[in-house]
This record gives structure tokens, C-alpha cells and sequence, in this order.
């Protein structure tokens, strides 16, 4: 019997005591030293390291969060060398730990989510497969399906342009069956980040080897937005609220670059500044705003004169409230989306400010005068 060990075989189970002997002190020592020489090892072993790491995935439920993390790191290296079949296990394992609705805590979840975006950095197709495959109506999908959807966009938003009409129209016919409130949020920030993607692609399209988004797409988008403003608006948790307000600014802005959903747009344009009066993180509010105006004037697309005045008078009403503190980040959104009425229509901004100024109130006067100075000092052409 041959009793010798090759050289590869004993590089192996040093790899694994070494990983093994690191894991065993993540619940008492720093985790991101661990993560480090771990990440260090992998430059060298990748294959080897990921394969430890997966089985302790598999045993080790106290620690599943922190091995993630670790897993995490590791894949943030050139993983174009991983076999397939490594590949498509770290894929299952990941989604199957964030679809358990009972065995697993949000944080593994989370974690689980965070570790198939990265992966997707060069295995993009297969995560997004791996998604879709769990987007079966009638059945609604894994909260966290939804969210790695959301998160997917948020990381490689041109990437997801190939998949945005199937994906829509799957997500479109379960919308119905959506009544449950964090399931709502979920598809909200899916529809956010999806929204964004196809806009940033409209904006400069023809640098991509694939196709222009067609009518289907935006159909897709308008049937989401109708059933979205037609029975969500009325929510009254605030988290869902916020949601729905961080999702309708991406749906509203896109939507609006075609003439036969202007009107639409234009009519929700007065819910989105009734939220001003609610108790709602009103930078949310003027955040979505923003990315509307900016639509309005870069495309030229003008605003109804009674809407434009309804927004000069929110915004300008804001600016001057003494009622609560205005945030730094909400007063700096709430000047950009002046700046940006100057530019759809700067002679209709002009004069409501001038019919400001003429208000005997001097917080109302300085506001007019500071937003006077930032149009100046703004190319608005």
C-alpha cells in the first residue's frame, strides 16, 4: 500500500487546518483580522478556501452571519477561476439560506443576499437566473429574492437591462396578490432600482451591445406604476409610505420621456406634494421631485402651468418653514429642484420668486433672494 501524501494533497489540508483553525476563533477574536488572512490565503488557494468556507456554512449556524462576511471578502477577488460547479454551489447554498423563512434570522439573510451580489460581479447571469427561477406567480417570492433583485440593480445597473421586461412582467402579474406591508417595501425597492437602471441605459444607450429598451419595457413600467399609485398610495404605515415615495421618483422620471404617460405623471405630481404635510422624511419626497424636474429640463418637456406653480409654492414654502429644522442634504435637493424649474421654464421661476419678493416676510425674502443667486450662478440654458 503506498503511503506517501502528494504535495498537492498535503497544500490541501494545510489550507483547511489553517481555515479551520481561523473559524474556530471568530466568536472571540477581531473578524476582520480573520477576514484578511483569510482573503490573503485565497489570492493563492481560492478554490481550496471557498470550499472550507462552504462547508462551515453548512455546519456552523451560530456563526453563519460572520462566515458570510468572511465569504463575502473572499469573492471580491478576480473569481473567474472558480469551476462551475463550485460556482453554482456557492449560488444554491446562498439563495436556499435566504429563502428559509424560519431557520434563518434577517442578519443571515442579509448576509446570504450580499454575498450573491458580489459573486455576481463575474457570474452575473447565473445569480440572476437563480432569482428568476423564484419568481413563479401565482406564488409570491422570498422576501429577500426581491431585495438581492433591488440590490442586484443598485450594483451592476446596466447588466440588468437584458432581463428588465421578463423580469417586470413576472413581477407585474403577482402584484395583486401583494398585501402583506414588507412585501410591498420589497417590490418597491426593486421597482427604485430598477427604474433607475433603464434610465441611466436610456441616457446613453448606444454604447451598449444590446438592444435599445422598446415600448414593451416601459409598458411593463406603466402597468406597475397604474396598479402601484392606484392601490398603494393610500398606506398608512410610514416605512411603506417611504418606500412607495422613494420608488415613484425612478417609475415617474422614466415614464415621463414618453408623451403618453405625461398626463399620468402630471396628475400624481399633487400626491407626491401633499407629502410635504405628512409626517414623512419629507427629503424623500423632494428627492423624487428632483429627479422629475431634472427629466422636465433636460428632455424640455414642460410642466402644466398650474403644476409648475404648485411645485414653485411647495418647494419655496419649505425653504421658508420655521416649523421644523431643514436638513442640510433636503435643502440642498430642494435648491438643485429650483435650479431645475429655471431650467424647463426660468422665466415663469423668475417671476414667482419677483411676486416673493414682494411678500413683507423676510424669511420669505431670503429665501427668494438665495434662490435668485443660485439660478445666477447656475448655467440654465
Amino acid at each position: 500500500m503506498n503511503n506517501l501524501v502528494s504535495e498537492l494533497e498535503v497544500t490541501e489540508r494545510g489550507v483547511y487546518n489553517e481555515v479551520i483553525s481561523l473559524l474556530a476563533h471568530i466568536a472571540d477574536q477581531d473578524k476582520n483580522r480573520i477576514a484578511l488572512r483569510i482573503a490573503s490565503i485565497a489570492k493563492t488557494k481560492l478554490v481550496s478556501v471557498v470550499r472550507v468556507l462552504l462547508e462551515k456554512l453548512q455546519q456552523d449556524e451560530q456563526n453563519r452571519v460572520a462566515i458570510y462576511y468572511i465569504l463575502e471578502g473572499v469573492l471580491q477577488q478576480d473569481t473567474g477561476g472558480l469551476e462551475m460547479r463550485l460556482v453554482n454551489k456557492i449560488i444554491s447554498l446562498a439563495s436556499e439560506q435566504m429563502r428559509e423563512t424560519l431557520e434563518a434570522t434577517n442578519e443571515v439573510k442579509v448576509a446570504a443576499s450580499n454575498t450573491l451580489v458580489t459573486l455576481a460581479s463575474c457570474y452575473f447571469d447565473d445569480v440572476m437566473y437563480e432569482l428568476h427561477c423564484h419568481l413563479k406567480p401565482p406564488k409570491l417570492p422570498e422576501e429577500f429574492i426581491l431585495v438581492t433583485l433591488g440590490n442586484l440593480s443598485s450594483a451592476y445597473a446596466l447588466d440588468c437591462i437584458p432581463f428588465v421586461e421578463m423580469n417586470l412582467s413576472t413581477m407585474f402579474s403577482m402584484l395583486e396578490l401583494v398585501n402583506d406591508s414588507r412585501m410591498r417595501q420589497a417590490f418597491c425597492g426593486v421597482l427604485e432600482q430598477w427604474s433607475r437602471a433603464v434610465r441611466l441605459f436610456l441616457a446613453s444607450w448606444e454604447k451598449y451591445p444590446f438592444p435599445k429598451v422598446g415600448g414593451a419595457a416601459l409598458q411593463s413600467f406603466s402597468s406597475v406604476y397604474s396598479h402601484v399609485t392606484s392601490n398603494w398610495l393610500t398606506c398608512e404605515e410610514l416605512e411603506l409610505k417611504q418606500a412607495v415615495i422613494k420608488a415613484l421618483g425612478p417609475m415617474m422620471s422614466l415614464l415621463l420621456h414618453k408623451e403618453e404617460y405625461q398626463g399620468q405623471i402630471f396628475e400624481q405630481m399633487s400626491w407626491l406634494l401633499e407629502q410635504y404635510k405628512e409626517s414623512t422624511d419629507v427629503f424623500h419626497v423632494t428627492k423624487s421631485l428632483s429627479q422629475l424636474l431634472e427629466v422636465s429640463g433636460e428632455y424640455k418637456i414642460p410642466l402644466p402651468k398650474r403644476k409648475f406653480q404648485a411645485i414653485c409654492s411647495a418647494l419655496h414654502n419649505q425653504l421658508c418653514s420655521q416649523a421644523k429644522p431643514l436638513s442640510m442634504e433636503n435643502h440642498t435637493e430642494l435648491v438643485y429642484c429650483i435650479v431645475q424649474l429655471a431650467r424647463s421654464s426660468p422665466d415663469d421661476l423668475i417671476a414667482f420668486l419677483h411676486s416673493q419678493l414682494e411678500i413683507e416676510n423676510e424669511a420669505v425674502c431670503v429665501a427668494s433672494l438665495n434662490l435668485l443667486r443660485a439660478i445666477v450662478s447656475t448655467d440654465c440654458k
